[in-house]
């Protein structure tokens, strides 16, 4: 436990006791919320205002209101503590009841619920609950984790080159408390000038005259000694945690941290101030604590608050905290709750109250992190996953990484502090308008489903509206008129694409808008690569109809999903310059028939087929009622059958006769099932079609060596079972190849190398087969020493004369987008024609390096210069030797590497 000094309450008029006992047990029942012994908060009804005086009476606690009295000498009241301590009511809290709430004490071996019963049946009373004991939102992480990740995807360094936060700026983190003293910290506390008593603009928690304490309320608060803050647990002024609490230093550092002073860690807001505050401990707060740092922090007459962060919660509404909360949005507030670490669609509070920002977790990537909840009434997401901030010193550590929607909470109360420093006149309204406006999307599914929120906070988006345009691709349409004209562009076919952009309102206007057009796709022609559009103003959109783009698909460029980037320029720059889409080229040449009676294995062909790009059609024989016949598998060259677990109606007559036909016709055929050799033993489909020759129904042997001669196995390795495969291999038939058929893989151990897994046949007029007798699904690629199903599937496509859409090489995948962030570098002048500089905010302090690359790979030179953290810095791009083209600048760091495209002309 912390030391702590007798701090004499004077003045404090409303109080009958001395204090709530903040360290009494915690009841924790297997339902609802845990709450603190012999504890409930009071709201009295309206008409009560006025009337009440609080006294003593011995050892009894009294509202001064006859009917109340008697019920807390019935049941033992030693104490009511009022929640309000301002003295003065403001209409908003009138209206809310907050200056009618008290919490009142009885002893801690009572029973809560009969007394609170009583207290409900009376007109004097308007609402009673527990003051219940709400949990942290945290989850422990690796504390040797290093370095705030969580900064660059918000455009921080970017965001503080603009605006630093201000002083003004108040901002309170309801916690279990914080470790004040620590060095990367205490220059960012409020300090109250008028309870700092010896002057020197620091608390010192020891009497006057060696410290501030003299119990005097100087600052009107209602709270006396209130320097930097309150413990409204233990009722005194030094709001340091308990033992190894550390949850709430941790909170406070990533909105408060103490930044650029070469220590530790950087915060969110830079500059601005906190108040602080302990409202519990052993990883939970009082729910009377919060309120009274609610009603604490939003009446003090010394400083203005802003922002709120809220790192705890429950599924149970409580109306006076509802009520605390609505007031402080009321009065100009923003507040911030975690959404909880359930990794559930649940609801929880006071994320859910109205006037609450609910804040989800994002790990990398801006994915939802798997343990945070989500929902439709989500407002905001936020990084939460793996977070450095400080901690509490008792803990043997000064900092930490943690995890938890306890972490996004804080995290959005700082932007949003940080967002207040940059325009003073912004309201609460307008904050939360904004934050949704500039938060950045997520690939995550959830957030297309409306249960992220606004997406992930932003700070770069907040001031990147000052200084670029920000053009969207809103439409484009390709014009194949030479072609077939179904507006796409097939094989064979030159196509002109007709793009449009939007320029987002309140943004700068575009002017000199040009873009560029490339692809990755091996084989296309991209004959004119530059397309111009007209000036966008901010709100306006305009498109490339008079000077579109124009592309050649060779007939020999095989069906596929065909990749494309977009790269628009404009004056001023645009705020995301880059755009991918995707578009459908050519019909599929490949017909999957999903016959295994309604079972999902489907996913599993898909997926491979998905992986080498191979479009395909699907044929559902469950849902259709039928297969298809020959008239439907002719318009197909590939055709892939599988019968998964089926044992009975395998491959029916008509089936058989529709697959003879279509590879008497000369066509590709792909078929694995675990039971058709057995069930079609004696058949001649088996033998003529299938080339194969029943020889065992389960053999039990799930490893199959490839054969070396075999051209699509290449000796490799399957296994029918184990991890990344769907689990289904308990049947596995043994085949001998007849009739030409030769066999590709054979069952390892089984004793006949005569007998196999898999059988391939190919005539010269085209006609392919490969016949898996067992469940293609179920081979396994859960390691690198098993052959992928993929790379299966695609080899069996080249042994059979498919083409195979290309895999692209590194160097021609589109870059990430989340990589290209737009305010990482700035080339000026651009076009570059002699020397430039690379302007950036520095994310580091120290050495960066500035590497120049030609496209092909070359690196042309390094620039290595020292720079300090958060400061607008500049590296100068000396081209006058560089031959024109296009280059590409990495400024490497510590941080992480930024790159950004430069043209040299001459």
């Amino acid at each position: 436990m912390k030391s702590r000094m007798l701090v004499l309450l004077l003045g404090l008029v409303l109080i009958a006791g001395a204090w709530p006992d903040g360290d009494r047990p915690v009841i924790r029942p297997d339902k609802g919320e845990a709450y603190t012994a012999g504890h409930l908060i009071v709201t009295l009804a309206p008409g009560m205002r006025g009337v009440v005086n609080l006294g003593q009476e011995g050892e009894t606690a009294l509202f001064g209101i006859p009917a109340l009295d008697e019920i807390c000498r019935h049941w033992k009241v030693d104490d009511i503590t009022a929640l309000w301590r301002s003295p003065t009511v403001p209409p908003e809290a009138e209206r809310l009841n907050c200056d009618l709430q008290y919490v009142i004490q009885f002893p801690a071996e009572q029973n809560i619920f009969p007394v609170k019963t009583e207290l409900e049946a009376r007109p004097e009373v308007l609402d009673v609950c527990r003051n219940a004991w709400l949990p942290l939102d945290e989850v422990p992480d690796d504390p040797r984790y290093q370095g705030q990740w969580h900064f660059p995807p918000l455009g921080a360094p970017y965001a503080w080159g603009i605006a630093k936060g201000d002083s003004t700026v108040i901002n309170l983190v309801i916690d279990d408390g914080l470790d004040w003293t620590h060095p990367d910290i205490e220059a960012n506390l409020w300090v109250c000038p008028l309870e700092d008593i010896n002057g020197n603009g620091r608390f010192d928690p020891l009497p006057y005259p060696d410290g501030d304490l003299d119990g005097v309320d100087q600052s009107g608060s209602g709270y006396a000694d209130d320097v930097i803050g309150y413990d409204f647990v233990s009722g005194d002024a030094d709001p340091r945690p308990n033992g190894s609490d550390t949850h709430g230093t941790h909170c406070w550092g990533i909105v408060n941290a103490v930044t650029n002073n070469s220590v530790g860690i950087a915060g969110a807001t830079w500059n601005t101030r906190s108040v602080a505050v302990r409202a519990g401990g052993g990883g939970g707060v009082s729910l009377y604590a919060a309120i009274s740092a609610i009603y604490w922090g939003t009446n003090h007459p010394q400083f203005d608050l802003w922002a709120i962060s809220m790192s705890f919660g429950g599924n149970s509404p409580f109306q006076p905290m509802r009520d605390a909360c609505q007031y402080a949005w009321d009065i100009g507030c923003v507040l911030y709750g975690s959404a909880g670490n359930d990794g559930s669609e649940v609801i929880r509070y006071p994320a859910c109250y109205d006037g609450v920002e609910n804040t989800a977790a994002t790990s990398s990537g801006d994915m939802k992190a798997s343990w945070s909840n989500y929902g439709t009434w989500v407002d905001i997401s936020a990084p939460g996953d793996g977070i450095l901030s400080t901690v509490n010193r008792q803990t043997g550590s000064e900092y930490q990484t943690m995890s938890g929607t306890s972490m996004s909470a804080p995290l959005a109360a700082g932007v949003a502090a940080w967002m207040k420093s940059l325009d003073p006149t912004l309201t609460n309204h307008a904050c939360t308008a904004l934050m949704h406006a500039a938060a950045d999307s997520m690939p995550d599914p959830l957030y297309a489903q409306g249960k992220l929120g606004a997406g992930r906070v932003s700070m770069a988006n907040v001031v990147l509206p000052r200084f670029h345009c920000n053009l969207t691709m809103t439409d484009w349409r390709w014009n194949d008129a030479g072609g077939n004209s179904n507006g796409r562009p097939d094989p064979g076919e030159t196509a002109a694409l007709i793009v449009t952009y939007a320029n987002s309102a309140g943004w700068q206007d575009a002017t000199n808008v040009t873009a560029t057009l490339s692809s990755p796709v091996g084989g296309i022609e991209i004959l004119k690569n530059t397309a111009g559009f007209p000036n966008i103003p901010a709100g306006a959109s305009g498109n490339c109809s008079a000077d579109s783009f124009v592309v050649r698909i060779p007939a020999n460029v095989p069906p596929q999903m065909m990749k494309f980037m977009l790269t628009v320029s404009a004056d001023p720059s645009p705020a995301y310059p880059d755009t991918q889409f995707i578009v459908q080229s050519g019909d599929p040449r490949v017909l999957l028939v999903d016959d295994d009676l309604g079972r999902d294995y489907e996913k599993w062909y898909i997926a491979a087929c998905d992986t080498n790009g191979i479009l395909h059609d699907h044929w559902d024989v469950q849902a259709r009622g039928a297969a298809p016949g020959y008239s439907d598998l002719a318009d197909y060259p590939v055709v892939i059958w599988w019968t998964g677990d089926d044992s009975t109606t395998t491959l029916q007559p008509a089936d058989r006769s529709a697959l003879a036909q279509y590879l008497d016709a000369g066509r590709k055929l792909i078929l694995s099932g675990q039971n058709i050799a057995e069930q079609l033993q004696g058949e001649s489909f088996l033998r003529d079609y299938l080339r194969a020759e029943f020889a065992d129904g389960s053999t039990g042997k799930p490893f199959l060596p490839g054969v070396s001669s075999c051209p699509i196995v290449r000796g490799d390795t399957m296994v029918a079972g184990g991890g990344g495969g769907a689990g289904n291999g308990r049947s596995l038939d043994g085949v001998r190849a007849v009739n030409g058929g030769a066999g590709s893989a054979y069952y390892q151990d089984y004793g006949d190398p005569d007998v196999f897994a898999m059988i391939r046949y190919k005539e010269t007029d085209g006609q392919a087969l490969v016949f898996f007798a067992v469940p293609f699904e179920a081979l396994n690629h859960s390691t690198a020493r098993y052959l992928q199903k993929w790379t299966l599937l695609r080899r069996i496509f080249e042994w059979m004369g498919e083409a195979v859409p290309g895999v692209a090489d590194e160097a021609g995948e589109l870059p990430r987008l989340e990589d290209k962030r737009p305010y990482a570098l700035r080339v000026t002048p651009s076009p570059v024609t002699g020397r430039a500089w690379v302007e950036f905010t520095a994310p580091v302090t120290g050495r960066v390096e500035l590497r120049v690359y030609g496209l092909t790979g070359r690196l042309h030179s390094t620039t290595e210069q020292t720079v300090s953290f958060g400061e607008r810095s500049r590296v100068e791009f000396d081209a006058t030797g560089l031959a024109a083209g296009t280059y590409l600048l990495q400024l490497h760091t510590p941080a992480g590497a930024y790159a950004q495209r430069a043209t040299v002309v001459r």
